[in-house]
């Protein structure tokens, strides 16, 4: 409890605007009682942006740093995984910089 994961995806729609969607993904625990407990997976679209500009890791790197950064998220932050996409380390760099 406490630590907070987030999934981010981009892509364009048919007038090739380009988006991004943060989702947050965390467990609930719920007491009910002194013995009776339930944890929970909770998840939630925190943010739906419109991205104008390039793709590159800072510019990304900041849009997802000011949606996580509007609802005080920025601590829980503690690793991130790509998928084979280099220009992404960038965000990397850029988030260890700025974050």
């Amino acid at each position: 409890m406490g630590k907070i994961s987030f999934t981010m995806d981009l892509w364009t729609d048919l007038d090739l605007r380009a988006y991004m969607a943060v989702t947050a993904h965390w467990l609930e625990l719920h007491r009910s009682g002194r013995v009776q407990q339930n944890i929970d997976l909770r998840t939630d679209l925190i943010g739906f942006v419109h991205v104008p500009g390039s793709h590159t890791g800072d510019h990304l790197a900041s849009i997802f740093l000011a949606i996580i950064d509007r609802l005080k998220l920025v601590k829980k932050v503690i690793l991130f995984l790509f998928y084979e996409d280099t220009s992404l380390y960038d965000f990397i760099d850029w988030m260890d910089y700025n974050g």
